[in-house]
């Protein structure tokens, strides 16, 4: 049935089936169980048990830092609610205990455990009585002290304003860089922040910095954190993740504590919004919401690009593309799901809820969900120079606007249930639903030299929609032989893209004679993906200082790429027209099988691993419509994974470790269809890939002053990947037929992606914190150095892209009062590119960033506040260097009881000076993008702060 113009759509059913092969592994499961539970018996683990408590009250101290070392291992803990804490997985021996708390003297104790469980009882802590003049003079807290491999940071040594947020506090700390709207800790991305060893606000950390007061928190802990199945066997396998532990100060444990705010300015410039916090010991809700139109967003930016998730790897700026005559595509590509980049000026509606509580005495509960909409406004330029030499001196160059609305639903759950001290049970759902709707409009040219090639002028529209579930299922068991582990997990998902575009586009090719082209054409856009997974792991202790773990894993992934592009006829006034060439159903099939022995070793200060999996992947492709036709491929790989940690004090260590992976190319990347939304750039996929092999070394060195007051840490990391997924790029020097009917005309260009040899990249950061007395302030410096080597097929010739980037960080912030509060900081990153296949396009630039803040709170309630931006960016084509200053400004009056109400004029951008430019580097070109941005206003804003603490609870 034809499509009637102009979005007046009927809908499609596609339905085509795909035999698949599925391997039955219980067979071998049930085998390998059998082997496992034949081991002989190791040696046996134990368990300390004590409480934490005042010394005079004996009121519990919630929160209490627990750590043991001995026998080669590191163990840790922080008290409960009730001041209780449990560590296991212990053999036999002598160790050394050490409990802190802030504003108590530290406990260290030697104990032993022989034969059985370990129960201290009471620990009680004497409160440390200060002369508070004393503490003005002498009194100095360590910027951070090491603890096992956990950095913790106190806050008491950081001094902000009493307005300040988690954000703002931990900007301040050593090791920690904001950019972006990303977090990193020790030159790795944060992933997770936790409150109190839960979940806060699911893997958000923005969320979860910026609306937690930091008056509130007494500690920040910067850990790797571990999986599941790692913590609960105690073979710690090297894969962790970056996470943030903020600790709560004991007396605002209990209450509700938050803010409301509400402001308005002129040009009908709005924003209001707020943050509550209910704790009620376990019991935890904080809430969160906002709305304006300053661009504002208090949230993750997979809620803005939620669509564009597991999008195969393609780059973004790949993701578009068409052909003459065609008639255009949808590709499949997940950058197809969006219109228009997320940059601009947006309007923003969120709600935020969190939740955790524990359910009993066996059952901790924690869950997110996030609700917002945004409504984004983007004008973009572009301008990209290829780096062929046979087309060498070609330019394209696009002015494009866009509008995306795109409603957003996120939820997260994890559930953990202790049936017993041997048998529990992790539960993790998470689902997302996406609706976008976009229009977009470009102008676009190709030049070469003083000739114009083409000039294409086209609009986009986009109605669509997503949906991802994913389940994770862990189950832990302890045999009764202590020590003795078997764990289960299970992986189940499904993903959903589907949705309407429309494409209407003018083409003017400038040959020896010009012609123009139309298109107006509809594409029915549908992929979905299923993945399952299953794995089981066995550890035996082996003496006291080895440990053996034994695993199996089995996955599919399926993925099902449907589309189906339709031209417009004026004699039906529909688009009823089957475009063949342009129209692909793709099925693909990705299945796992691995099995592997690892063998950890501790000896003192010294923890080694090392692990090898072998692992069989079958990888078949099924294209159904428009040329039936098959693809399959087998690989076998030897996947070993090496770990190293060494303490060579109580302040210093060192982690070391090797890792390597194999990843299958996405549908997007594997669906042989040509995307054109843009009429003179295209994309199409490749059946014919190959799963890519990587290797990864890092190696990291923290070392903490407690006496100096000095934060060290370097980190050094290098990867390499065999049959790389990278591009090949067809640049038309004449009109070049692709086949089916398809011309890409002279100027224009197509990228395909291919498995290559050669892409590496290395990396090697450092920082230094001191505190500099004379100015009562901190002074953080860092220092970074990458390489990257991408390789590349342009017009069938291999060019290889290095980029050598060196960066320098200085950040001096104060630590003075909460009345004065500054921070001045200034990071320069200088980048050289050098290419193998012309070298007339190497390039260097530069990007630096200062920026001064300040807070200034004197009289009775006056409030300056002040933040300095200076933004260079050289080296760049012309008209894209950019070198300009913005300035924010605020007046504000505080009152009502303890000052809890404050009312604030602010002005934004006071110079008229903001600007947004970037600087793309691939393999086949280089691209300077200036994006749209909010420029100067003003907001008259009411802020009321809440905050009811009561007692904490015995």
């Amino acid at each position: 049935m034809g499509k009637t113009p102009p979005f007046a759509l009927s809908n499609l059913n596609w339905q085509h089936q795909c035999k698949s092969k599925n391997m039955n592994t219980k067979t071998l499961l049930l085998l390998a169980l059998a082997l496992l539970s034949s081991l002989a018996l190791g040696a046996q683990s134990y368990q300390v048990f004590g409480r934490v408590a005042d010394g005079k009250t004996e009121q519990p101290l919630p929160g209490a830092h627990i750590y043991l070392s001995g026998n080669g291992n590191e163990y840790t803990a922080l008290t409960s609610e009730r001041g209780g804490f449990r560590i296991a997985g212990l053999p036999e021996g002598a160790y050394q205990l050490q409990v802190s708390f802030v504003g108590y003297a530290t406990l260290n104790r030697e104990v032993a455990i022989a034969g059985q469980d370990l129960r201290l009882g009471l620990l009680a802590l004497q409160e440390i009585a200060l002369d508070l003049d004393e503490i003005e003079i002498t009194g100095k807290v360590p910027l951070a002290t090491q603890q096992g491999d956990t950095t913790q940071y106190s806050s008491a040594a950081y001094k902000v304003n009493p307005d300040a947020n988690a954000e703002d506090l931990i900007r301040k700390m050593p090791g920690v860089v904001l950019e972006n709207g990303q977090v990193q800790a020790q030159g790795e991305q944060v992933q997770q922040v936790l409150v109190d060893g839960k979940p806060f606000f699911g893997n958000d950390p923005a969320a979860a910095l910026r609306n937690l007061p930091a008056e509130v928190i007494d500690k920040i802990q910067v850990f790797d954190q571990q999986s599941d199945q790692d913590r609960f066997s105690g073979f710690n396998s090297g894969e962790t993740t970056k996470a943030i532990n903020i600790i709560t100060k004991p007396g605002m444990r209990q209450g509700e504590f938050g803010k409301l705010y509400a402001g308005i300015g002129p040009d009908a410039k709005y924003q209001a919004g707020g943050a509550l916090n209910i704790f009620k010991g376990d019991s935890r809700i904080s809430l969160i919401g906002q709305t304006n139109n300053i661009n504002q967003q208090n949230f993750a930016s997979e809620d803005l690009t939620g669509l564009l998730g597991n999008s195969g790897g393609r780059s973004a700026r790949g993701g578009r593309g068409g052909g003459r005559p065609g008639r255009g595509s949808s590709g499949g590509n997940a950058s197809d799901f969006l219109i228009g980049a997320q940059n601009g000026i947006a309007t923003t509606h969120a709600f935020g809820l969190n939740y955790t509580d524990k359910w009993g005495e066996k059952t901790e509960v924690t869950a997110s969900y996030f609700l917002n909409y945004t409504d984004n406004e983007a004008a973009v330029n572009e301008y990209r120079a290829y780096l062929n030499e046979e087309i060498e001196g070609q330019v394209f160059r696009q002015q494009q606007s866009a509008n995306n609305q795109n409603l957003n639903h996120r939820f997260n759950l994890r559930a953990e249930h202790n049936f017993n001290d041997r048998n529990a049970l992790i539960i993790q759902p998470r689902l997302t639903l996406q609706e976008s709707q976009g229009m977009e409009r470009a102008i676009a040219q190709t030049t070469f030299g003083d000739s114009l090639l083409n000039l294409t002028n086209y609009g986009l529209r986009a109605d669509l929609s997503a949906t991802d579930f994913s389940n994770r299922l862990t189950y832990r068991h302890r045999f009764e032989k202590r020590g003795r582990t078997l764990s289960l997990s299970t992986d189940a998902g499904y993903k959903r893209q589907n949705g309407d575009r429309f494409l209407d586009s003018e083409s003017q090719f400038f040959e020896d004679t010009l012609y123009t082209e139309q298109l107006q054409q509809y594409a029915g856009l549908d992929s979905k993906t299923w993945q399952y997974g299953a794995d089981v792991r066995y550890s035996e202790p082996l003496g006291e200082k080895a440990q053996l773990q034994l695993s199996l894993a089995s996955g599919l992934e399926r993925n099902d790429g449907q589309q189906e592009t339709f031209d417009y006829l004026a004699s039906d006034a529909a688009y009823s027209l089957l475009n063949p060439a342009l129209s692909n159903t793709f099925n693909s099939n990705y299945r796992t099988h691995s099995g592997g022995a690892g063998l950890r070793i501790n000896n003192k200060g010294l923890m080694f691993n090392l692990q090898l999996t072998a692992q069989w992947a079958n990888l078949e492709g099924e294209q159904v419509f428009p040329n039936a036709g098959q693809v399959g491929q087998q690989f076998f790989n030897i996947l070993p994974r090496a770990f190293l940690r060494y303490r060579f004090s109580q302040s210093a260590n060192l982690r070391a470790g090797y890792f390597t992976r194999t990843s299958p190319p996405g549908l997007s990347q594997l669906q042989e269809a040509v995307n054109n939304s843009n009429p003179v750039q295209l994309t199409t996929g490749n059946a014919e890939l190959e799963q890519d092999y990587s290797h990864r070394l890092f190696a990291r060195y923290s070392n903490t002053n407690t006496e100096k007051g000095t934060v060290f840490f370097a980190l050094l990391s290098a990867q390499y990947t065999a049959n790389h997924i990278g591009n090949s790029t067809l640049t038309a020097a004449r009109d070049t037929d692709l086949g089916n009917g398809i011309i890409l005309p002279r100027g224009a260009q197509l990228i395909q992606p291919v498995n290559l040899n050669g892409y590496w990249n290395a990396r090697a950061y450092t920082t230094y914190g001191f505190p500099l007395s004379p100015l009562r302030s901190n002074l953080n410096t860092d220092l970074s150095l990458s390489y990257i080597r991408s390789p590349g097929l342009v017009n069938g010739a291999a060019n290889f892209a290095n980029t050598l980037t060196s960066g320098l960080g200085l950040t001096l912030s104060s630590n003075i009062s909460e009345q004065v509060d500054f921070t001045i900081g200034s990071r320069t990153s200088m980048s050289q590119v050098r290419n193998t296949l012309n070298s007339a396009l190497d390039n260097s630039f530069i990007n630096q960033s200062s920026r001064v803040g300040a807070n200034f709170i004197f009289g009775k309630g006056w409030v300056i506040r002040t933040d300095l931006n200076h933004q260079l960016y050289s080296g760049l084509s012309d008209g894209f260097n950019q070198n300009f200053w913005l300035l924010n400004a605020a007046l504000g009056k505080k009152f009502l009881k303890d000052d809890r109400a404050e009312l604030t004029l602010s002005a934004f951008d006071l110079l008229g000076q903001n600007n947004s430019i970037s600087r793309e580097v691939t393999d086949a070109y280089l691209q300077d993008t200036q994006t749209q941005v909010l420029r100067r206003f003003f907001m008259l804003t009411f802020t009321y702060n809440i905050r009811h603490f009561g007692s904490p609870q015995g």
